[in-house]
């Protein structure tokens, strides 16, 4: 039976993708002096933030990881906001009970901000962030910790995210995955991954555990 839910955050709780592009395309062009594709951009998306500062410009990463998160929370609440739809999903995730947890590659600032700015820091019974773990996304690792701090086998749980990390490292792990349709990241890229679901609305989420039910029975 499915009664765990494990969420990314960004892109796909909250969306941050309009700032995330801004900064990242602010970044490359002052640090190696044009644009990113949207290949590179891609390729970026859902990577921690000093490895995104690194592949601009690695012998200033530090620098750059410093700037950039100064530039994002100055900006944070006023180019963020949840997904249309998750508000409602949350709401009835909650009647029905089920344990919820973020695994992410954001640092636990960064998460914190995100959450108190939607109201949902009270959701989750555990948030796990690049700061708690000692490999990130892809590796299970983040996935592993939050099923063991919730005391949740594997086939209990879904993992619901937006980059190819998530799909990989929650398949590691050996939790189904819930690809989301509102992704940045171009749909034949991610279907190479062969997520287990895929869904266009958070409110599809509940559609997706009773199918998920049915195939591990």
């Amino acid at each position: 039976m499915i009664n765990t839910l494990i969420f990314d955050f960004d892109g796909t709780i909250i969306d941050t993708n309009l700032i995330i592009a801004k900064g990242l395309n602010l970044f490359s062009k002052a640090y190696r002096g044009s644009r990113l594709s949207q290949h590179e951009l891609e390729q970026l998306t859902g990577k921690p933030l000093h490895d995104q500062m690194a592949a601009l410009n690695p012998e200033r990463a530090d620098e750059m990881t410093a700037r950039f998160r100064k530039w994002y929370a100055q900006r944070h609440d006023a180019l963020t906001k949840a997904f249309q739809g998750m508000d409602e999903l949350f709401d009835d995730l909650r009647q029905c009970s089920f344990k919820m947890a973020i695994v992410t590659n954001n640092s636990r600032e960064g998460v914190q901000m995100g959450l108190k700015h939607l109201g949902m820091h009270h959701l989750f019974q555990t948030v796990i962030t690049c700061d708690d773990v000692k490999e990130k996304k892809p590796s299970p690792e983040g996935v592993h910790l939050a099923l063991k701090r919730m005391n949740v086998r594997p086939e209990e749980a879904l993992f619901i995210g937006d980059s190819s990390g998530d799909l990989i490292a929650s398949r590691r792990a050996g939790v189904a995955n819930v690809l989301v349709g509102w992704t940045s990241v171009r749909r034949e890229t991610l279907m190479a991954h062969q997520p287990d679901f895929v869904i266009e609305h958070p409110l599809e989420l509940l559609q997706v555990v009773s199918l998920a039910e049915e195939q591990i029975a």
